[in-house]
């Protein structure tokens, strides 16, 4: 049996919408960004628990990175001819896009006897503050998805106004450590990164990766890695993989998401693989001429992109 609630996190009186079923437990703030912040199988963490749960952006579950991912020097990027700020409220945002902190307006909560739902969107248009710093009408639908096998995560992004808009598009979920690194192994089938400079932007060249960056040979563990890097080379019928005691946790996503950032810090209880359309500065790297590489969208006026994250659950037999 799967159920959908609405209820508050308290002490700070947010709504909070909590679906359960089949061993999962998952909670979502939608004043957070739509950030679905808790999910625990069988009693056992899967996302790393907040350091600080009043801190809304890219620190904790699953934040959602539009419409640009990463990192955009000094918040500037150009568009057909014309350099736009990234500001919002009178503040440059810098990394991870707009909606990261925005809240969004649930238009669903539902459960049926093989699912759990929440929906929610949230709009960029003239009345929006984000307005200012991305200057194209849109809407982004999210919507996340309970069942038996995991989580499954679609959305929807619609380009509302009458030019054509580009775009980015990404997660940024925190998976636990456990308190322990050494226990928690990973693999993402992918063998080329992005040339970086001393500021992490990229050159626009994709290397094969080295010896210290490679990830898709076997699983390594958590704490036998450092990196902060940008892959290529994901399809749909690619799986990038968490394996814990008694659990592998499987990721796969649409043929947009050509990009997997891992992300391994020693200082932070998580850890990061990121499903991305895009490079690191995308859209600037799109006009500097390297076109492919950028990974950048382009939606026509008045249609939309659709796409899906999944992260489905298989218990271990060899543990």
């Amino acid at each position: 049996m799967f159920t959908a609630e609405k209820g508050v996190h308290a002490p700070f009186d947010w709504e909070e919408i909590t679906l359960k079923g089949a061993g999962h437990e998952v909670r979502i703030l939608p004043v957070a960004g739509f950030n679905l912040w808790y999910w625990t199988y069988e009693g056992k963490e899967i996302l790393m628990e907040p350091v600080d749960i009043r801190v809304f952006g890219s620190k904790y579950g699953i934040p959602i990175l539009f419409p640009t991912p990463n990192r955009i020097p000094n918040g500037e990027y150009t568009w057909q001819g014309k350099t736009h700020v990234m500001e919002k409220r009178g503040e440059r945002v810098v990394i991870h896009g707009l909606v990261k902190d925005e809240p969004f307006i649930v238009k669903e909560v539902s459960a049926e006897s093989d699912a759990a739902v929440c929906r929610a969107e949230i709009a960029i248009d003239e009345d929006s503050p984000l307005f200012q710093g991305w200057p194209f009408p849109c809407t982004l639908k999210v919507a996340y998805i309970l069942r038996a096998d995991g989580l499954h995560m679609e959305t929807e992004i619609t380009n509302d106004g009458k030019e054509e808009m580009p775009f980015g598009f990404a997660v940024h979920p925190y998976f636990s450590k456990r308190g322990d690194a050494n226990q928690v192994e990973l693999t993402v089938p992918v063998c080329r990164v992005y040339e970086a400079d001393e500021n992490l932007f990229p050159t626009g060249r994709i290397l094969p990766a080295d010896e210290a960056h490679t990830i898709a040979d076997s699983y390594h563990t958590v704490e036998s890695l450092y990196v902060d890097n940008v892959y290529r080379g994901m399809t749909s019928d690619m799986e990038a993989k968490i394996r814990y005691e008694e659990m592998v946790l499987h990721i796969s996503s649409s043929d947009c998401f050509r990009n997997a950032v891992v992300y391994t810090p020693h200082d932070r209880p998580g850890f990061c693989i990121e499903p991305q359309t895009c490079s690191t500065n995308f859209i600037n790297l799109h006009q500097k001429g390297f076109v492919d590489e950028s990974g950048l969208l382009v939606l026509p006026a008045g249609q939309k992109f659709t796409c899906r994250v999944d992260y489905t659950v298989e218990k271990r037999t060899d543990a």
